[in-house]
C-alpha cells in the first residue's frame, strides 16, 4: 500500500511538473521566428539537454540531495518543456521546400544538442563538488 501511495504520488508530480515544462515551452513557442530554422524549437531542445545533463550529473556526485526529486525535475519539467516530435515535425516541413535547411536544422540541433550534454556534465559535475 505504501508504495502504491508513492507512485500515485510521484506520478502526480511528475504531471504536474510535465505542465510547467509544456507551459514554459508554449510561452517560448510565443516569441516570433527568426528566419526559416524553427530556432525556438532548437534552442529549446539545447536547454533541455544541457539542464537534463547537469541535473544527471550533479546527481552522480549527490545522489542523496535531488534523487527524490529526478522525476518531477527530469521527466516531468524537463521533459514536458523539450520537444523531439515537434523538431521531426518542423524537420519534415522543411524538408518538402527547403532540403539544405531541413538537414542543417536536424545537424545544428543534434551537433548542438551533444555540445549542451558536455557542457551540462561539466557544470552538474563542478555544482555537485562544490555542495558536498
Amino acid at each position: 500500500m505504501q508504495k502504491q501511495r508513492q507512485f500515485l504520488s510521484e506520478l502526480l508530480l511528475v504531471g504536474f511538473g510535465g505542465g510547467i515544462g509544456g507551459s514554459l515551452r508554449y510561452s517560448l513557442s510565443l516569441i516570433p521566428i527568426i528566419g526559416h530554422l524553427p530556432v525556438i524549437t532548437m534552442g529549446i531542445n539545447w536547454l533541455g539537454a544541457l539542464l537534463l545533463a547537469m541535473l544527471g550529473a550533479y546527481l552522480a556526485k549527490n545522489s542523496n540531495r535531488l534523487t527524490r526529486w529526478q522525476p518531477v525535475i527530469g521527466t516531468g519539467i524537463i521533459g514536458g518543456f523539450t520537444t523531439f516530435s515537434t523538431m521531426i515535425l518542423q524537420f519534415n516541413q522543411l524538408l518538402r521546400h527547403d532540403v539544405f535547411g531541413a538537414w542543417l536544422y536536424i545537424l545544428l540541433t543534434v551537433c548542438g544538442g551533444v555540445v549542451m550534454v558536455t557542457i551540462g556534465q561539466y557544470i552538474g559535475r563542478i555544482i555537485g563538488e562544490g555542495t558536498r
